[in-house]
């Protein structure tokens, strides 16, 4: 389950962790990348409740990188 925070904060630890770009995290949940631009931004958040599960799919799927 996704932490309790957020959006803009869960999409800059994702991409932290696990070395994303917002184009993949787009690619993956089926939106266009000024979606989840906005979203990182703060500027809107997922409506979707569907969305807002596949994100956290995502995040447990995806492997954090090692440096």
């Amino acid at each position: 389950m996704m932490p309790n925070k957020p959006i803009n904060e869960i999409i800059d630890q994702v991409m932290g962790e696990r070395n994303v770009s917002l184009e993949q995290i787009a690619g993956e949940l089926g939106v266009s990348f000024m979606t989840v631009y906005r979203w990182k931004r703060g500027q809107s958040s997922p409506k979707s409740k569907v969305v807002l599960k596949a994100l956290s799919n995502y995040i447990n799927r995806v492997p954090a990188s090692v440096n």
